[in-house]
């Protein structure tokens, strides 16, 4: 439980989760530094005055995105700073406009399943809770140690609660007293591991269904803006909206050719579905690990932090698949079990037609093999009746 809760500590200190703030942010602190209000004075009448100063900028677009409001392929990667780490997936989550969603306080993208906390201030990664009894935020990075944390807290509550009301129990017997201290023991380990096993059972819900105390709030009604990639864009106006972005450097010649071109449908999820359900198994390997040992030991990261993936930032599930066949994306369920049962047949196929010819190798083969042995044994045969000549 120590193990647990040091490399918990450790985690939330050292690797939050954070999301980077943008270079426009760092050039706004800093003129907000320059021209910070400096403290007020008092007047003999005793009323708080303060020092004149110089009219600052009154320039609003930091609570907006800060762009131009043109279309993304026409724009510079200058004019669109982190856009590129978002429109180089496959899929990710966005704005009605096909953008992702902005910031207002850290003026900034935010990543899939990022929230902002008002307690850091910072956006963070799949946050889950701030959590005070280590300081700090619970997210994608740490979420894992603390469900074994809470878990192993249960398990050593329970430990006490039994070894502590045994203990009780057989100094009754001998004394016909009882140990006050021991109550008071058993008391809180009663209280306590009701505590944890409640936080395990929540936090291992989430893991299973692949959600977050935050997402877990609107998870029955929440509907989910997603910008799939289409790799062959339509000809006509599609039904659906659309974005198309610029991959290259230059947004000027990159419009001209449609091969660094990147067209994007903008999707809409169900009410209360999850894009990132993967089922329980799966939802639960991506939290706490691949094997066994690590769902107990607090060693590796979850695998859903690497962020490695190039079709989207985090693994999607069946959610995306439908929707991809609903816009044509990907072939109808029907027609893929068609196409799937044709390859099956033509394998078979395949395969019966060399079964003749191997059959036939195999028979001469035999029959060689048989004369040989023939030859051979005739030849013992002569062999012997020479020796009884």
């Amino acid at each position: 439980m120590a193990l647990t809760y040091f490399r918990l500590l450790y985690t939330v200190v050292a690797s939050p989760g954070y999301v980077e703030y943008s270079a426009q942010w760092h050039s706004q602190d800093d003129e907000r530094k320059k021209t910070r209000q400096p403290r007020k004075k008092r007047s003999e009448t005793g009323h708080d005055v303060s020092e004149k100063q110089p009219e600052a900028n009154g320039n609003m677009a930091g609570y907006a995105y800060p762009g131009p409001c043109a279309p993304p392929s026409t724009l510079t990667n200058e004019q669109r700073p982190g856009l590129q780490d978002f429109f180089s997936h496959d899929i990710f989550v966005c704005q009605g406009d096909g953008r992702p969603i902005w910031c207002t306080h850290c003026q900034n993208w935010k990543p899939d399943r990022a929230h902002h906390c008002r307690e850091v201030g910072r956006c963070v990664r799949k946050m889950d809770h701030f959590c005070p009894w280590v300081g700090g935020v619970v997210s994608e990075t740490s979420f894992k140690f603390f469900t074994q944390f809470v878990g192993w807290s249960t398990v050593y509550c329970v430990f006490n609660l039994i070894l502590m009301a045994i203990l009780n129990a057989e100094y009754n017997q001998k004394t016909g007293t009882i140990n006050v201290h021991w109550i008071v023991t058993v008391a809180l380990a009663a209280l306590f591991g009701l505590f944890t096993a409640g936080m395990t059972g929540s936090s291992l819900q989430f893991a299973l269904v692949n959600t977050t105390t935050i997402e877990n709030l609107s998870r029955k009604t929440v509907v989910y803006q997603l910008a799939v990639h289409m790799p062959q864009p339509p000809q006509a106006r599609p039904p659906f909206p659309t974005i198309t972005y610029a991959i290259g450097q230059d947004s000027a010649t990159s419009a001209s050719s449609p091969d660094t071109m990147k067209t994007f449908a903008i999707l809409h999820t169900r009410p209360g579905e999850n894009p990132w359900d993967l089922g329980a198994y799966r939802n639960l390997k991506s939290v706490m690990g691949e094997h066994w040992y690590d769902w107990l030991l607090p060693i590796k990261h979850s695998p859903c932090s690497n962020h490695d993936r190039l079709d989207s930032q985090f693994e999607m599930g069946p959610v995306v698949d439908r929707l991809k066949r609903e816009v044509g994306i990907l072939p109808p369920v029907q027609e893929e079990k068609t196409q799937q049962r044709r390859g099956y047949r033509r394998r078979r196929r395949l395969q019966n037609e060399k079964t003749p010819a191997k059959e036939e190798a195999i028979s001469q083969q035999k029959g060689l093999s048989n004369g040989d042995n023939g030859d051979t044994q005739h030849d013992k045969q002569g062999g012997l009746q020479i020796n009884g000549d």
